[in-house]
């Protein structure tokens, strides 16, 4: 039973791990306009998850 505890812990250690350094190396290999393109969309993805998460919040607080 701790074994399968381990396996799935390592597993979604190394989704964890190969997402941030998948995502790392492909900021560095973009050209700029690309960059750019990604980073208004993010901070786009941001902003509407920062509302959501607020509506979220205000929902359940009362």
């Amino acid at each position: 039973m701790e074994e399968e505890k381990k396996k799935s812990g390592g597993l979604l250690t190394g989704l964890i791990v190969g997402g941030a350094v998948g995502s790392v190396l492909s900021f560095l290999f973009t050209s700029d306009e690309r960059r750019k393109s990604t980073q208004k969309i993010s901070k786009k993805i941001l902003e509407k998850g920062k509302s959501i998460a607020e509506e979220f919040i205000d929902k359940y607080k009362n």
